[in-house]
């Protein structure tokens, strides 16, 4: 494998993504700015300047020209991924702390905190209608007993899963949207990730309780389990293989009483049908926060507690490489 390091965040990262075609990464950090960066030389672009906290998660529509961001400003906000300009702020009651686009990139879903009097929360807002991308009260909104920090739409415009700080799968259609249609106990604790596979088929979900579980995306049925020996804080398929990549590690906080080779920093690829993990990759010295496939599925992107965002290229020997069963 050939890394390519790219350093453009002095604060742990919290998401990254890549776009349809994969020239382009975004990543977003712990520091206000969002960055975008060419996946092939590791150049940084720009950055997406707005925000007056951390920035959770973002996400970007299927033709780049959208880009969305969660914040710990109480905001939301849209942006041309062309000229970094924001066109538009979404104003929350607490914390935005996930947030997921559509298939179609017109329709937010997004999470935000339980604080104070407000309850935790699950919104859903229409780009397209000016009146809903602004103010306090998006036109759908359910409230949530437990707190999620996690999103993902799991079919086109119409359905949205969310993941619990107790390991709770709940599914929601946007056309109904008063009570889940679908539950799942998926872990014994939160939840991390959620992504899903190339043909919206699999849910891949990753989390505090060492594991990572493989789902129906539309019943939600466990179909695997992957075991790590460290909390996994994020897991993304393959395009390209039946092959699965975990990333994680112990919390800052417990890192720095222990060495760096025991905090199992590496991402670890598992094969998705037998559930054995058959290879792994160093490179950063804290936990990994977030991985993202290149749709091409030739290599991976890794961003983690240390700042840094590793493009893993992968060799021809990974690319050739078969199963022994």
């Amino acid at each position: 494998m050939r890394p390519l390091s790219l350093k453009g965040h002095d604060r742990p990262l919290t998401r990254i993504r890549m776009n349809r075609h994969g020239d382009l990464l975004f990543s977003a950090g712990k520091n206000k700015s969002p960055c975008v960066w060419y996946t092939e030389n590791g150049e940084r672009i720009g950055t997406y300047d707005g925000h007056n906290g951390v920035v959770w998660d973002i996400d970007v529509n299927w033709d780049t020209t959208r880009l969305v961001s969660a914040s710990g400003d109480n905001s939301v906000r849209i942006w041309d991924v062309e000229t970094g300009s924001c066109i538009s702020k979404i104003d929350t009651p607490t914390v935005a702390r996930s947030i997921s686009l559509s298939y179609s990139g017109n329709i937010i879903g997004f999470t935000t905190n339980k604080m104070t009097k407000n309850m935790a929360a699950l919104r859903i807002v229409d780009m397209r209608e000016a009146q809903q991308s602004g103010g306090e009260n998006p036109a759908m909104c359910k409230h949530l007993i437990d707190q999620c920090n996690s999103c993902c739409f799991s079919h086109l415009d119409d359905t949205i899963v969310i993941g619990s700080e107790k390991g709770e799968l709940q599914m929601y259609d946007l056309r109904t949207f008063e009570e889940p249609t679908n539950f799942n106990q998926a872990h014994t604790y939160q939840i991390t990730d959620i992504q899903m596979n190339k043909d919206q088929s699999l849910i891949l979900t990753s989390s505090k309780d060492k594991t990572a579980q493989l789902l129906n995306a539309k019943t939600l049925d466990k179909l695997k389990l992957y075991k790590s020996e460290r909390p996994v804080n994020s897991a993304a398929i393959s395009p390209l293989r039946d092959h699965i990549v975990l990333g994680g590690g112990e919390e800052a906080m417990t890192v720095t009483q222990t060495s760096v080779s025991a905090g199992h920093f590496e991402a670890k690829i598992y094969h998705m049908v037998f559930e054995e993990e058959f290879a792994r990759f160093k490179g950063h010295f804290g936990p990994i926060n977030s991985i993202a496939f290149h749709p091409s599925g030739k290599s991976v992107a890794t961003g983690g507690e240390d700042g840094y965002v590793r493009i893993q290229e992968f060799d021809d020997d990974y690319l050739d490489f078969d199963y022994d069963y």
